[in-house]
């Protein structure tokens, strides 16, 4: 199962690397950025290295930062459960093109030896290197992208939307950037065109059909509903530990687990013994969650808090499991929401 892919694209600061960015920390707690050039490397100038060192200062702490100019396939194995922001796929190519000959660049613009070189230099051959540059280019982002639990934010420019270039060494690249651009456009789950900062989505994920077999009619849909209340109204054995209330509020899933645990002297306690405060109509919360997601909400609660197993049945947690998916679709739907 491939990696899920995201393809941010646009011209020179269109807001490509900030809307990539919000997104890659909307997603992910502790995400990676992957920088395809090196930090002071063979074609960076001193206005690079000033754009690199802002964009650093303006990630922060909670990021983990990788310099992969050509195999970023090599850190797999940190990549894995985490969101990745791959900036960007055109520096990425340029490597792969210097790599394999197919030109090469000079940061001192008064000197022309080598470029008149490359430039007398056989088109067919230019041509046949670039190709070959393409092509391992591709290989790479397939072995980089066959990791089913890794999240890929890709950043690309769009240079085929300039002047048309003066010089066939220039139209050779941006001819195959916009195929490799295409390339991984067809891999993408979805595909975002940023404007002057405002982000436009031109392809998203197709919707799963539904087979004929497994639409629901309408009268199905009334037994299943009456069915539902009907199991709404049956005695189950509560958790003596506790139990949770959901809401939704501020546009989020709101979860707390209450104690229904008395210390030794008789006061409503946390699993440690301690008295638990209270605030307006009884005892604080002894934990509360906010998400976005029912997936997200039931993470936090049954994944990352280290107490569920001591308070929580596993008929309790199939609870909150129903609970939290029924929140997240009254949330989206824009209807209201009553804990059942």
């Amino acid at each position: 199962m491939p990696s899920t892919i995201y393809l941010i694209t646009g011209g020179c600061r269109s807001g490509k690397s900030s809307y990539a960015q919000k997104l890659s920390e909307t997603l992910c707690t502790n995400p990676i950025y992957l920088a395809t050039s090196e930090y002071k490397g063979s074609y960076q100038n001193d206005d690079m290295i000033d754009r690199i060192q802002r964009h650093q200062n303006d990630r922060g702490e909670k990021w983990t930062t990788i310099e992969a100019p050509l195999y970023p396939s090599e850190h797999l194995k940190i990549m894995e459960g985490r969101v990745v922001l791959v900036d960007c796929l055109t520096l990425w190519l340029t490597n792969y093109m210097m790599e394999y000959k197919a030109f090469s660049l000079n940061n001192d613009d008064d000197n022309d030896d080598e470029k008149e070189a490359m430039m007398t230099s056989s088109s067919k051959e230019r041509m046949a290197a670039a190709d070959n540059a393409s092509k391992a280019i591709e290989t790479e982002f397939e072995k980089l992208t066959n990791q089913w639990n890794t999240t890929y934010i890709f950043v690309t420019n769009e240079l085929g939307s300039g002047t048309h270039a003066s010089d066939a060494f220039t139209r050779t690249f941006v001819d195959h950037q916009g195929w490799f651009n295409q390339f991984v456009a067809r891999k993408a789950n979805q595909v975002v065109h940023m404007v002057s900062g405002c982000a436009t989505i031109i392809k998203k994920a197709p919707t799963t059909n539904v087979r004929d077999e497994s639409v629901m009619k309408e009268e199905e849909k009334d037994e299943a509903r009456m069915l539902d209340k009907f199991l709404s109204s049956r005695s189950i054995r509560m958790d003596s530990k506790g139990y949770f209330l959901v809401k939704l509020k501020e546009k989020r899933i709101f979860a707390s687990f209450h104690s229904c645990m008395k210390n030794a002297n008789g006061e409503l306690c946390d699993l440690q013994g301690n008295k638990l405060s209270c605030h307006g109509k009884g005892p604080e919360a002894m934990k509360t969650w906010s998400a976005r997601t029912a997936k997200e909400l039931t993470k936090f609660i049954f994944e990352d808090w280290n107490d569920i197993k001591d308070v929580v049945s596993v008929s309790h947690a199939a609870y909150i499991g129903r609970e939290a998916q029924r929140a997240e679709f009254c949330l989206y739907s824009n209807i209201a929401y009553q804990q059942d």
